[in-house]
């Protein structure tokens, strides 16, 4: 039997990843622990079950053949190698890697009326497989369209917006910046969608949201400026902000090799706040970067116990896939970290620069020649 345990926390795309890479060792005992009763799912193929026909089963996330435990981690202990799980029962790591992912942004507790919206069931989100069943069971309710008010203008806000204008709900779309997306797109991509929603939904672009109220069974939110939009309900999309065990409740701080500020521990996905020189600080939370970053933490555990490679520092390449109000838009890297140029030539491409390199490319309607891009990242810029 080995005498190296390593804990993974998380049985999302990075913890199932990192799990999975050290699976296929005889070498290495694997507990992924993941949250209680959970059934672990892909995230990214939620809004099927929401949207669509897809039953809940049909996105469960295969697993590796690795100990599993469904008993949520509440706190680690750095100087013991210790984990305490919600249960109280305790294990003990020889390497632990924090994969614990994201939690979504919600309403400030300080805004007006938030907490009675919540409480009668007029605010969504659409993170968890629970959250995709009651938004289900939500759109089933209504005999015609429903007014649909979503808070938000990143990927989930904008693909969102797209699939409830097709199937014929009317939306209302309300994000703070005048050009919503920036940071999920980058500019000349955001910018293009935000034209496409002007186009297809109502919009409130540049907007805040002072409070929110329900009345004659809907929500009526107030907006800057005294205006008052009122929907069936809202639908929130917010962004996410990073999830872990204490003492890393806001995030694992990691360096390149994504190891933390503790004694054989690491971090990945979701929960992972990186520093590095090429792109300073940043933060990614999309399903095929985490199932990356997850490979790569697994990669570094093994470099420190002296049974593999250095894998060097992590530096994003994977690519996403949306498609809002007919268009496919696509991306890899980190377009968000870079200044933005438009490559000459016929099709919709940007590349993002930072410190002289390409640090991510997007596009509208050219997926090959933005994945193409991908081994090519972090060169110097021509």
């Amino acid at each position: 039997m080995s005498s190296r345990h390593v804990v993974v926390l998380g049985a999302g795309a990075s913890g199932v990843g990192a799990a999975r890479m050290l699976a296929s060792r005889g070498d290495t005992r694997v507990t992924l622990v993941a949250r209680s009763d959970e059934t672990p799912f892909t995230r990214m193929l939620i809004t099927g079950v929401a949207f669509g026909p897809l039953p809940p089963e049909a996105v469960a996330l295969p697993l590796p053949e690795v100990e599993f435990v469904a008993d949520t981690a509440s706190e680690v202990d750095v100087g013991a190698r210790r984990v305490r799980l919600a249960s109280g029962a305790r294990l003990r790591y020889d390497a632990l890697i924090v994969a614990t992912g994201s939690r979504p942004r919600g309403l400030p507790p300080e805004l007006p009326g938030a907490a009675e919206a919540r409480s009668a069931g007029l605010v969504h989100g659409l993170h968890s497989l629970d959250d995709a069943l009651q938004l289900r069971e939500r759109l089933a309710g209504f005999a015609g369209a429903a007014r649909i008010a979503i808070l938000g203008g990143g990927a989930i806000a904008a693909e969102t917006a797209s699939t409830l204008r097709a199937q014929g709900h009317t939306v209302i779309l309300i994000a703070r910046s005048r050009v919503p997306g920036i940071a999920a797109f980058g500019a000349p991509v955001a910018e293009r969608l935000a034209a496409e929603h002007s186009a297809r939904v109502l919009t409130r672009f540049g907007r805040s949201v002072d409070a929110v109220a329900a009345a004659d069974g809907g929500l009526v939110i107030e907006l800057d400026r005294g205006e008052r939009v009122v929907a069936d309900f809202a639908l929130l999309a917010l962004g996410t902000e990073p999830s872990g065990p204490a003492p890393w409740a806001d995030g694992v701080h990691v360096d390149g090799r994504l190891r933390a500020d503790a004694p054989g521990v690491f971090g990945a996905g979701g929960v992972a706040v990186h520093r590095d020189e090429v792109l300073g600080s940043w933060r990614i939370d999309h399903w095929e970067d985490a199932a990356a970053q997850g490979a790569h933490a697994a990669q570094s555990v093994l470099h420190e116990f002296g049974a593999g490679a250095d894998p060097g520092d992590y530096l994003p390449r994977s690519s996403y896939l949306a498609m809002v109000h007919g268009l496919v838009v696509s991306g890899v890297g980190a377009p968000a970290c870079g200044e933005a140029r438009l490559e000459d030539g016929e099709e919709f491409v940007a590349r993002h620069e930072f410190g002289g390199r390409v640090v991510g490319v997007s596009g509208i309607g050219a997926v090959g020649t933005v994945v193409q891009w991908s081994p090519r990242l972090h060169e110097a810029s021509a």
